[in-house]
């Protein structure tokens, strides 16, 4: 899973996911794309692709689109943090001839992993933005931002985090992060009948 800078973690059956996607209001408000090569000409996943791929933008159409990030910008060549890992993955990616990345930190997109369920296992799900300041790309994203992960923890029930296993000792969870995990309904009722949450 990728290191998202502001995100909620949570763990989600596909119903669960579906409900996320329709709170979004995709395909109408939201559309949803590879993460984090950006192709010449731009590629929308339906949601079911987007459900069984392991790194999703998602993009608002009222705030904007993806910012490109080519070798010679700005972002690339920061010498900072941002800078180092922006030019990492252009060579672990090695985008393709028209590709370039996804500028994080002027780009108003969410990154969605959505993790997956397998049998009794149900994997670790994040969403949030991977920009160091979201209010530095525009305020309205950040609010999209907070909304978004607000709703999946208003709509989740705490299962894991800091207290570890004080918080749902009945539940079968097997995390190594201390980060606050919500499950959502689905993967509530299925981690009270005999499912268990992990890790990617």
């Amino acid at each position: 899973m990728a290191d998202v800078v502001s995100a909620v973690h949570y763990l989600a059956t596909r119903a669960d996911q579906v409900a996320l996607l329709d709170y979004l209001d995709e395909p109408r408000a939201v559309s949803l794309h590879r993460w984090p090569v950006l192709p010449s000409q731009s590629e929308t996943l339906h949601r079911d692709d987007a459900l069984i791929t392991e790194q999703v933008m998602v993009v608002h159409r009222d705030l904007g689109t993806a910012m490109p990030n080519l070798p010679g910008h700005k972002a690339m060549e920061a010498a900072n943090r941002s800078g180092l890992f922006n030019r990492l993955n252009w060579e672990r990616l090695r985008p393709g001839p028209g590709e370039s990345l996804v500028d994080s930190n002027a780009s108003p997109v969410l990154l969605w992993t959505p993790g997956a369920v397998v049998g009794s296992a149900i994997y670790l799900s994040a969403i949030g933005s991977q920009a160091d300041a979201m209010g530095a790309v525009s305020p309205e994203y950040e609010t999209w931002v907070r909304r978004v992960m607000g709703w999946v923890r208003r709509r989740g029930t705490k299962v894991w985090g800091l207290e570890r296993h004080g918080i749902r000792p009945d539940l079968d969870i097997r995390l190594a992060i201390v980060s606050n995990v919500y499950a959502m309904p689905g993967a509530l009722a299925a981690l009270e009948h005999g499912g268990y949450g992990t890790a990617q």
